[in-house]
Formats: C-alpha cells, structure tokens, sequence
C-alpha cells in the first residue's frame, strides 16, 4: 500500500507510523486505541502504546480515522478512507453496532444544510436501542468481514435491478406516445436495451445468491429506495400528462442525467468492491443512454424545422451532461 501521500505537510516519514497506518487500514470494524495497539505489537513488538496513541490522533487529524462514541465507555476509530458517509446501529446492551448507508438520509441533511447556507464539516447519527440477538435470544446474520462485501454487491444489485425496471417502463410508454418514427423506434431500442441488461442483471443477482444459502435473510446495507429507480419513475408521471415527442426526449435525457450522476457519484465514494462496479457499470449505460437521447433530441429539432428562438425556451440538452 503506498502511504507517501498520508503524510502530513512537512511531516517526516516514519517506518512506525506507517506501519500503524497499514494495520488501522486493514480492519474492516471500529477498533479501540488499545485494541489497534494489540494488533500493532503481533507485527512489530517494537512498536509503544504511546506512538499508536499519538499516530490514532495523527489520523484522526487527518481525516484518515473517524472517532466514534458507541457509549459503552471508551472511543472507537473506523477508517473514514474511503470511506462513504454512513450511519450506525448502537445496541445499548451488547454495544455491537452495525453500519448502513442512506441516499435518503444524505439527500436530505444535504437539502436542510444548503437551506441554512450551512458549511458541514461533519455528519454523525447514531440510532441507540436493543438489538434482535439481545432482545428475542435469536442469533441474528451479521455484517462483518467477508459477509459485508456481498451484501454489499446484493444491495447494489437489487438497486440496479429496480432501477432498470423502471426505465424499462418508461421506454416502454415513450414508444407506445411517440408519434415521430425515428422518435419511437429510439424509444423503443433503449426499452430493449432495458429489457436485455434487467435480464443480465437478474441472472447475476441469482448467482451472487446462489454463494450464499443466508445471503437473502441478512440486514440490508444500502438503503436507497427513493433512489435512482424514483428518476424514471416520475418521469413516467410526466408522461402520463400528455407531452410531445420533443418534451418526451427531454425527460428521457433528465432521467438519464440523474440517473448516471447518481450511480457515478456513489460509485466514487465506495472502495473497490463488486458493490462499486456494479455502480460504475451502470453509470456508464446510463451516459450512454443520455447521449443517444441528446443526439435524437437535436435530429429531431433539426426534421421539425425548430428556430433558434425556440429552442432558446427549451432547456438545452448540454445542460443535462
């Protein structure tokens, strides 16, 4: 792993730090200072308690380490790394937490941040209570280790898989309005292309399963209903209200816009993973979607005879990339 670039400003390097670096880096839970500092003497006795203390509030200084409070008496530290932002599930009698990641929940921090001109620096929500195992005595699936990263890719998945389902019912009643030919036959293409990629991802989505008799039954990770399958769904309710073929390829070229910002953007955040290229996969479909219907947009102003005056009152398609 190469760490030069974790070095603070005008810092020194040091073997020690770095190597405390590696280990913290390496864990996928929340960790103790002394429970790292454990981990850190199996690989170099060498090492003090005090130098994994100081290198603990280096990072955490940084921006390399998040400290966390679970309220069982001592602080953790996760490694905030990409890392994307994400919350946590606090059991109050066995101090177990586990994580989640919410569209929703950013959306709108973000939405009452901006509407205070607020700059944040730092979002934390931490939901307390008792967990299922504590409560009903049943041993509960967990999220840790090797687990996380298909459930990760299970969540990613079953987002695409929605997602493609309703742009596939937007194609679809796009193509069934359109009254310009090439207008239609374009609509009707990028419903197949929906209806060919949902079949692929569903075949994925059953062989990710079939790895995994539990995989089904453990805790969702990602929670992003109003997610990107809400784009094309309130574009379909635009459609339903009567438009022409050109306000029909504008729509299009929105839901498509969002939709690939919205996969690009969480796709970015995440650590390399099966989850993350399910989301740059997409992302790219759905650029390339995008562009087609800007492409058919502008032949269509051009067979239309559409003035420059006019389209002025358009929003441009350039405005959508």
């Amino acid at each position: 792993m190469d760490l030069s670039g974790l070095r603070p400003a005008g810092g020194k390097r040091s073997s020690k730090r770095d190597r405390i670096l590696e280990i913290f880096l390496g864990q996928k839970g929340h960790v103790t200072a002394d429970e790292l500092y454990d981990l850190v003497r199996r690989e170099d006795p060498g090492i003090g308690r005090a130098t994994v203390y100081r290198t603990l509030q280096w990072m955490v200084t940084a921006g390399i380490a998040h400290k966390v409070d679970f309220g069982e008496g001592r602080s953790r530290f996760e490694p905030s790394l990409r890392h994307p932002r994400h919350f946590h599930l606090i059991c109050t009698q066995c101090h177990r937490s586990s994580e989640f990641l919410s569209s929703d929940i950013e959306a709108i921090l973000e939405e009452v941040a901006a509407a205070r001109n607020f700059a944040t620096a730092e979002t934390e929500i931490k939901l307390f209570g008792v967990c299922e195992e504590c409560r009903t005595g049943v041993k509960a699936p967990t999220l840790d280790g090797a687990a996380t990263e298909l459930v990760f890719a299970r969540d990613a998945l079953r987002i695409a898989v929605a997602t493609e389902r309703s742009g596939l019912e937007f194609y679809s009643r796009a193509a069934s309005l359109a009254t310009d030919p090439r207008g239609r036959e374009v609509f009707e293409r990028l419903a197949e292309d929906e209806k060919h990629h949902l079949g692929t991802l569903e075949k994925r989505y059953a062989e990710l399963i079939a790895t995994d008799s539990t995989l089904e039954e453990r805790p969702t990770f990602l929670f992003f209903k109003g997610a990107a399958q809400g784009i094309f769904a309130e574009g379909a309710e635009k459609l339903r209200e009567g438009v022409d073929d050109l306000k029909a390829l504008l729509i299009g070229i929105r839901c498509e816009r969002d939709s690939h910002k919205f996969f690009k953007k969480y796709g970015d955040r995440f650590e390399d993973s099966e989850g993350k290229r399910i989301f740059l996969e997409f992302a790219e479909e759905e650029r390339e979607h995008r562009d087609m219907l800007i492409k058919e947009y502008r032949l269509l102003q051009a067979r239309l005879g559409v003035g420059r005056a006019a389209r002025r009152t358009q929003v441009e398609p350039r405005t959508a990339q």
